[in-house]
C-alpha cells in the first residue's frame, strides 16, 4: 500500500470515529457515551480508537478545538478591513450563528464529565482572543489590559450562549450579536445599510 493510500485510509478511519462520536453525543449526551460505543458505531475495534485518540475526552476536545479554530479562521477572513465596532458585531453574529447550527451537540455537553471540556474550551477562547487583542485585530476596551478584556468578553459570550441554548425564543443569532453590542458599547447597534435602502425605496 502506498504512503498516500495509507494516509487516506487513516483519515477515513479517524473521520468515521469522529462522526460516530458526534452522532452518539447528540443522541445520548457526552457523559453517557463510552469508547466502546464509538468503536461499535464506527465498526472498528477499541485498539483502532487508541491509535488516534488517548481517550474519549481527547477525542471530543479535538472536535471542539477544530470547530473553534475553523470558526476563528472564517471570522478573521470575514472581518478583514471592516472597522470597529462593526467588526466585533459581525464576529459575534458569526459565533452565534455557528453555535445555533450545532445546538443539538452543545445541549448534550451539559453533564458532570463534560465540565472539564467546557473549561478547556473557555481557556482556549480566552487565550485566542487575548492574543488577537494584543495583535490589534480587535479595537475595544483599549483602556483595559488585554488579559482582562479577553476574560470579560469571552465570559459574557459564553454565558449568553449557554442561556440562549436553553431559551432560543429570546432571539436569533443576529439579535444575540446585537445584545452583545449593547452590553459592550452601551449604545444601539447601527441599522444595516439594506434596511435604510428598503425604507427609502418603500
Amino acid at each position: 500500500m502506498s504512503i498516500d493510500r495509507m494516509e487516506r485510509v487513516r483519515q477515513r478511519t479517524k473521520a468515521a470515529l469522529v462522526e460516530a462520536a458526534i452522532a452518539l453525543i447528540v443522541e445520548r449526551g457526552y457523559d453517557a457515551v463510552r469508547v466502546s460505543d464509538i468503536t461499535e458505531a464506527a465498526n472498528y475495534g477499541r485498539s483502532t480508537f487508541y491509535v488516534y485518540f488517548r481517550d474519549k475526552e481527547d477525542l471530543f476536545w479535538k472536535i471542539l478545538k477544530a470547530q473553534m479554530d475553523q470558526l476563528d479562521a472564517r471570522i478573521l477572513a470575514a472581518v478583514a478591513g471592516i472597522p470597529s465596532p462593526e467588526r466585533e458585531r459581525l464576529a459575534w453574529g458569526m459565533i452565534f450563528e455557528a453555535i445555533l447550527q450545532a445546538r443539538p451537540f452543545f445541549l448534550q455537553m451539559d453533564g458532570e464529565l463534560s465540565r472539564r471540556l467546557r473549561q478547556f474550551q473557555k481557556d482556549h477562547l480566552i487565550a485566542t482572543y487575548e492574543r488577537q487583542l494584543r495583535e490589534g485585530l480587535y479595537s475595544l476596551m483599549l483602556d483595559v489590559p488585554p488579559e482582562l478584556a479577553a476574560r470579560f468578553i469571552c465570559g459574557a459570550i459564553l454565558e449568553i450562549l449557554e442561556y440562549w441554548m436553553h431559551h432560543p425564543e429570546i432571539g436569533d443569532a443576529q439579535a444575540m450579536a446585537d445584545q452583545m453590542y449593547r452590553l459592550v458599547f452601551r449604545r444601539e447597534p447601527p441599522q444595516p445599510a439594506r434596511v435604510e435602502t428598503d425604507r427609502a425605496g418603500g
